[in-house]
This record gives C-alpha cells, sequence and structure tokens, in this order.
C-alpha cells in the first residue's frame, strides 16, 4: 500500500514500536509505585476499621508499619492477604496485631500465590458487593425520594 501523505511505512512502524516500547517501560514503571493514599484505600475496602491505642486510624498503622519497613511498593494487599493464609487471621484482625507489634507481616513465611490470591478473592468480592449495594440504596432513594434541594451559599 503506498501513502496519500508520502510516509514511509518502515519508518511509521518502527517509531510505533519505539512507542509501545516507552509505554511498556512507563507501565512497568508505575505499577510498583503506589502512594499511602492507595494502600490506606485498599484496607479499608478489606474491611479494616478502627484505631489504634493512640487513636491512629488502623489502615494508617498498617501501611505506616510497612512503608517504615521499605516494603509499601509491594503492596499492602499482599502483605495482609499472606497473613491471613499464614495465621487463619482476618484482615481486621491483622490490623489489630500489626497494631499492637504482635506481628510483624514482613517477617511471615511467604505463602503460595495461589493460596494468597485464594484468601484474597472472597474478601474483595465481599468489598464489591457492599459498595453495589450502597450504590443501588443510593440509586433507588434518589428515584423514590428524590434530591433535596439544590442549597447555595451567598
Amino acid at each position: 500500500m503506498q501513502s496519500k501523505l508520502g510516509l514511509d511505512f518502515k519508518k511509521v512502524e518502527h517509531a510505533k514500536s519505539l512507542a509501545k516500547d516507552i509505554a511498556n517501560e512507563v507501565q512497568a514503571f508505575v505499577e510498583s509505585k503506589t502512594t499511602v493514599a492507595v494502600e490506606r484505600t485498599l484496607c479499608r475496602l478489606m474491611g479494616i476499621d478502627g484505631v489504634d491505642e493512640n487513636q491512629v486510624p488502623l489502615p494508617n498503622v498498617v501501611v505506616d508499619d510497612l512503608k517504615s519497613k521499605g516494603v509499601l511498593g509491594e503492596g499492602v494487599l499482599f502483605y495482609i492477604a499472606n497473613a491471613m493464609v499464614n495465621t487463619g487471621l482476618t484482615p481486621q484482625e491483622v490490623a489489630e496485631k500489626v497494631a499492637t507489634g504482635a506481628l510483624d507481616l514482613t517477617k511471615i513465611e511467604v505463602a503460595d500465590k495461589a493460596a494468597i490470591e485464594a484468601v484474597l478473592q472472597p474478601v474483595i468480592d465481599g468489598s464489591i458487593a457492599k459498595i453495589r449495594a450502597r450504590r443501588e440504596r443510593r440509586e433507588n432513594y434518589l428515584n423514590t425520594i428524590g434530591e433535596g434541594p439544590n442549597l447555595t451559599c451567598m
């Protein structure tokens, strides 16, 4: 096929290949990074709630503990699920033990990937179901009751 614009298709393919390589490198870099806020949100989605003896939210305690040990980039879900497999505890119980210093998530033997995924999936499914139910309830309220008045500040 010949280009109406006089483009050299070999150069176009080469440029596309370079762009794909760059995009893949950027994606790999991004996947290895996270933020404290994202990891805390994941803790909350796992059902971790409450505070420690200093009134610090448990999601913050768990994330800050992993961050201080330089392993937060591996993801809080991995550490919580690995602890669940090895201890039989719930995510909430894991967080409570981390908060008291009774459990070091980085010292637990790493379980099989399939076991980690198997223990994590029901928790994720449960969180999604709760979110879905709350959304449906909100939509039902909006459909049956409607929205309140739009109040503006003067």
